[in-house]
Formats: structure tokens, C-alpha cells, sequence
């Protein structure tokens, strides 16, 4: 009897493996771009020195592609990451290229941030924000969202000199 039982555990622990739905991520289209507000709910920093912030209410205040480099300024996109099952979970690697800007952990000039981000299949934003004087450089930012090996969406801004203040 005891032969039995281990038996019909062995098979019962292999049955959810049968039934989970394979992930297949088949790309992602970009819904909305421009200027955000939203609440930071949490800031931590990765041993890259890139500074990854949670956030709520994420909320667009500007349809546009051009963004005054002044502190306080957000801007990114609500993007979609396409396939099934709808919300699976799935690691996106996210390359954030900018004019020079010295990394304050490193003290390296820099150009490039690369870093691994927990997503899901679903609807969803990012967004930087021009936090320091140093943050506010002008030029060309771009996002690029890749799952392995695959671009699955790219997003370029112009970050431009401030004419004014709010």
C-alpha cells in the first residue's frame, strides 16, 4: 500500500506541469508617449546605479516626443507586451540609452543602462524622470524593451534645452 501512495503522489506532482500554459511572448506595441505624473511609491538603486522607482497613478499630462530637460520632468510610454497566457509573468531586459551622464555610484561617464526587469504579459508603462541637474542633459533618450534576444519595442525622445518654467 505504501508503494501505491508514493505512486499517486509522483503522479499528482507531475499533473500541473502538464497543465500550465507554455509562455510565448510575440511582441509589444507602444499605446501612448509623452510627459507623466505619477506618485513614487518605492526607490531602490541597482548595483549599476540605476535608480528603478515604483510607482502609482501613472497619469499622462502631454501627448509629445520633446522634453524640456527641467528637474521634475517624466516622460516614457504605456506600452503592451503581447502574447499568452494573458499575465504571465516574464523577464524583459530594458537598454536606456542617453547623452553622457556620470553615473553617481560608479563616477563613470555612461551612456548605456542595461538592466533585467520582472514583467508580465499585459498592459503596462515605464518612464525616467529628470530628478538632478545632472539628470537634465540634452539630447536623444531612447527605451528599448528585448525578451530573449527579441526587440519587442523601442521608443525614442529629444530631451531639449528648458525655455521656461512652470
Amino acid at each position: 500500500m505504501k508503494f501505491i501512495f508514493s505512486l499517486l503522489i509522483a503522479c499528482a506532482l507531475q499533473l500541473p506541469l502538464f497543465g500550465q500554459d507554455e509562455v510565448h511572448v510575440t511582441g509589444a506595441k507602444i499605446a501612448e508617449v509623452g510627459i507623466y505624473a505619477s506618485q513614487v511609491i518605492t526607490v531602490e538603486t541597482n548595483a549599476a546605479g540605476v535608480k528603478l522607482q515604483g510607482l502609482d497613478e501613472f497619469k499622462l499630462l502631454m501627448n509629445t516626443t520633446n522634453v524640456p530637460a527641467r528637474i521634475g520632468i517624466r516622460f516614457g510610454f504605456r506600452y503592451e507586451i503581447l502574447g499568452t497566457p494573458a499575465n504571465a509573468p516574464i523577464v524583459l531586459t530594458m537598454v536606456g540609452k542617453h547623452p553622457p551622464i556620470k553615473n553617481s555610484t560608479t563616477g563613470k561617464m555612461e551612456t548605456t543602462d542595461t538592466y533585467q526587469l520582472n514583467s508580465w504579459i499585459g498592459k503596462t508603462y515605464t518612464s525616467n524622470s529628470l530628478d538632478q541637474k545632472s539628470d537634465c542633459v540634452p539630447g536623444q533618450w531612447s527605451f528599448e524593451f528585448w525578451h530573449e534576444g527579441n526587440k519587442l519595442c523601442e521608443r525614442s525622445f529629444l530631451v531639449v534645452p528648458d525655455s521656461g518654467s512652470r
